[in-house]
């Protein structure tokens, strides 16, 4: 197996102690078997067990590790994935990319846009909105994606080779893609003023954000405009232009009604802290801020719900689909909630229909932190077992078949001549699982990139929240998105966690830290490539 590590030297012998994996023993590598690499330098290792311990021998040396960039290709690796394919497949996306549309309804007359972050490089997902004539109003929303299935054939090796990856994966400045960039930035990327084959979703939808009716068909569109979230954002405050705005004003106004249609019935907003990098030209992070949701941001995603949500309905009884599913917290996960809201001074019996009332009452990224840690984690399943966070019966993924193997299962169990996996079940554990591991590189990917950017700030007080508390000392999230670890050894005296798993007290002194405290600390050491900041408490706020 090929593990990602960082060779240090012990006494005569080289060693290479794995970075990111489950596995943790060391790795012996023989001085002819170095390849060059340096102590300190990160590498990736070819692993076998002799006896009780591991051999290996350099395949790749990536770098030092004071360089993100190499530390994101060893997180890739960890995960067997990669920024690249091999030449078979580059020349699969290649042939594919040549095949012809083929015939499908035409709409290239219909005005139509993109709406995307500034540095997305892959445009799936196209939109066009009409409002309708009628005395009852409404409108008419026309999704259009990318027909990735026409360039993907079923059991192809490149058909293969995404099945295998299940998804991109987005780490600062780089991604390693699902499908090779022939396809997923050029053929398939719905591009301003080129035609481009899509799969479209047509609805009508009432003024209460009810669809009417729906179809799906494959299509032929040219984008009019390439738009941005931060465009969009102006343009709705009225502060800039953007091409098409009637269209734009039209989704914008379908956006919000749909909006408090998905309140009424129940959808959890927990919000949520995502960061968000700037990279210089060699892809090297400069500096992080905190992403939230925007008007510009909300108007696709609701687009999309909606469109995923008629997909979701048009499925059933269809063989070689999957859904987006997400099962109802049980009782037992409540219970503990409760105990631990209840330790922080949230004074609530949770049940799965109020959580939403209670973060918003709370008003605390802490309490939507506990929330979230009590709720199962979504998946995908043949089973149309409904999705709890959304509040909805029917869901799927189907508007990101460019990043989603998910999707392109859904595409061909959508349309005429798909072609059903042997087995559905696995397929969707597989593309389930790598999800999962691709989640947890990017919050990895996350921790070390704002840790590597406050590596000259030791010293430094910072304000933080209290997230999580151990036997061992308290989890802060400081200011600057990053979490580091107060131990218990800089705190005064004789510190136990409670039953409840979110107080720290010290009986003694009569003190205790919980889950939201605010506090102000001292960064006292950071070691990016461990995702470790240690902290001590200087006061609380």
């Amino acid at each position: 197996m090929i593990l990602p590590a960082q060779l240090v030297r012990r006494g005569k012998y080289s060693v290479a102690d794995p970075l990111f994996v489950e596995e943790r023993r060391p790795v012996l590598v023989a001085r002819k078997l170095r390849r060059g690499a340096e102590a300190g330098d990160i590498v990736l290792v070819n692993v076998r067990e002799k006896g009780r311990s591991l051999r290996g021998e350099v395949t790749r040396v990536l770098g030092p590790p004071d360089d993100p960039r190499n530390v994101y290709e060893a997180l890739f690796a960890s995960i067997n994935t990669y920024r690249g394919f091999s030449p078979k497949i580059e020349e699969a996306a290649a042939t594919s990319a040549r095949r012809e549309p083929g015939e499908r309804e035409d709409l290239r007359s219909l005005a139509t846009v993109t709406i995307d972050g500034a540095d997305a490089k892959d445009f799936d997902d196209a939109i066009s909105v009409e409002q309708l004539e009628s005395e009852a109003g409404g409108y008419r929303l026309w999704v259009h994606i990318a027909d990735v299935t026409h360039y993907v054939r079923p059991g192809s090796p490149l058909d293969r080779e995404a099945a295998r990856r299940g998804n991109s994966v987005y780490l600062p400045g780089t991604v390693a893609p699902m499908l090779p960039a022939r396809l997923s930035e050029d053929v398939c990327s719905l591009r301003p003023g080129e035609e481009k084959a899509t799969v479209t979703v047509e609805m009508e939808v009432a003024r209460s954000g009810e669809v009417k009716k729906s179809r799906a068909y494959r299509s032929l569109i040219i984008s009019d405009a390439r738009l941005t979230y931060e465009g969009v954002d102006e343009f709705l405050r009225g502060e800039g232009e953007v091409q098409q705005p009637g269209l734009v004003r039209a989704a914008y106004e379908l956006s919000r009604r749909l909006k408090t249609r998905a309140a009424v019935r129940g959808k959890l907003e927990l919000g949520g802290r995502e960061p968000e990098y700037e990279v210089d030209k060699r892809g090297i992070p400069v500096a992080a801020r905190v992403r939230r949701s925007t008007p510009a941001r909300e108007l696709i995603e609701e687009l999309m719900v909606l469109a995923n949500e008629a997909v979701a309905g048009m499925l059933r009884g269809n063989p070689g689909g999957v859904y987006r599913v997400h099962e109802r917290p049980d009782e037992e996960d409540m219970e503990k909630l409760g105990e631990r809201l209840a330790a922080v001074g949230v004074d609530v019996r949770p049940t799965p229909e109020n959580l939403g009332t209670i973060s918003q009452k709370a008003k605390s990224d802490a309490v939507n932190y506990l929330i979230l840690r009590s709720l199962p984690r979504a998946s995908y399943s043949p089973a149309n077992l409904g999705h709890y966070g959304l509040a909805l019966e029917n869901y799927t993924h189907f508007t990101s078949p460019i990043r989603r193997y998910s999707d392109v299962l859904v595409h061909r169990a959508l349309l005429p001549g798909g072609e059903e996996p042997e087995n559905v079940t696995a397929v969707a554990g597989h593309v389930s699982e790598r999800e999962w591991q691709s989640t947890v590189c990017e919050r990895t990917a996350d921790q070390y990139t704002l840790m590597w950017l406050m590596r000259d700030r030791v010293g430094e007080n910072l304000e933080g929240t209290v997230v999580s508390t151990a036997a061992f000392g308290l989890f802060v999230e400081l200011e600057t998105g990053a979490t580091g670890l107060v131990h218990v050894s800089k705190l005064p005296g004789w510190w136990e966690l409670e039953p409840n798993g979110v107080v720290l007290s010290n009986d003694a002194i009569g003190s205790s830290y919980r889950v939201g405290d605010r506090v102000l600390v001292e960064l006292i050491d950071v070691l990016p490539l461990m995702q470790r900041a240690e902290l001590r408490v200087v006061k609380r706020l």
